[in-house]
């Protein structure tokens, strides 16, 4: 999902070099902390972690990031960050080379959401991504809410969620924009509510849709992970019954089970 607004012009030139950043960053020298951080759904649950780090099947892999990025100055810096605590994190950055960037590391061999942020401040695109095993390609450009993240199985297949979601995601935009028009009556203000509402509604649908179709793959226990509290009693019950054998024993589903049976 990419939100898109103008980049900053920049005079640097390009360079290969990494900048420090004031979050945590990892160094090849450093001690491995919990590898099981790097699981895609252990913001949604914690207690994944401990499963995901004494499981195995669970193990190191390569990945490669590359992607261009259109419009944006001239040695822009642009940045791989993941959640945290106090919001996104850099955990690396590089600069542009012309429209050229790279990421590669190592991940664990389970799909992980990150997010590639270029551009400074308020002038800046995000984009998620998820880093796996692979060759990941990126597409950014600049003052568009549009990209694209192929390459990989689960990119592939959270490619088109992303694209429906960014498009409700600008109506919901320009629909708040226009109700906070000091010139707009009650009653407008009243119709724009409703319809972000609308909207809003629209929204869990479809990733209600997207999700129970996935059950079988990350994309869809990684929705089902953000969205449960957001899904009815009965959608809830209905993404249970479907989870597969391989992900039955996460402790996100027991969570959500428990979740839902608070509700009743």
């Amino acid at each position: 999902m990419a939100i898109s607004v103008v980049a900053t012009a920049q005079t640097k030139k390009p360079t290969t070099a990494k900048r420090p950043t004031t979050t945590t960053q990892t160094q090849k020298a450093a001690p491995r902390v919990n590898p099981a951080a790097k699981n895609p759904i252990a913001a949604a649950s914690p207690s994944i972690k401990k499963a995901v780090n004494s499981n195995l099947q669970y193990k190191e892999v390569n990945y490669t990031i590359r992607g261009k990025a259109h419009g944006f100055g001239e040695g822009e810096w642009i940045s791989l960050c993941e959640p945290g605590k106090n919001g996104l994190q850099a955990t690396d950055s590089v600069q542009l080379q012309g429209e050229d960037f790279t990421f590669s590391g190592k991940t664990l061999n389970v799909p992980y959401m990150k997010y590639l942020v270029v551009g400074q401040g308020v002038h800046k695109t995000l984009v998620e991504v998820f880093v796996e095993e692979g060759n990941i390609h990126v597409d950014i450009t600049a003052d568009k809410r549009i990209d694209k993240v192929t390459g990989t199985a689960t990119n592939n297949i959270y490619t088109p969620y992303r694209d429906s979601i960014n498009t409700i995601y600008t109506q919901m935009y320009d629909c708040t924009r226009e109700s906070m028009r000091l010139t707009n009556s009650a009653a407008d203000r009243e119709a724009y509510k409703l319809g972000i509402d609308s909207l809003r509604n629209q929204m869990v649908s479809y990733t209600y849709t997207f999700a129970r179709k996935n059950m079988n793959n990350w994309v869809g226990i990684y929705l089902f992970a953000e969205y449960h509290k957001r899904f009815t009693p009965t959608q809830n019950k209905t993404l249970l019954a479907a989870v597969p054998a391989k992900f039955a024993n996460l402790p996100l589903i027991a969570e959500i089970r428990r979740y839902n049976k608070s509700r009743k």
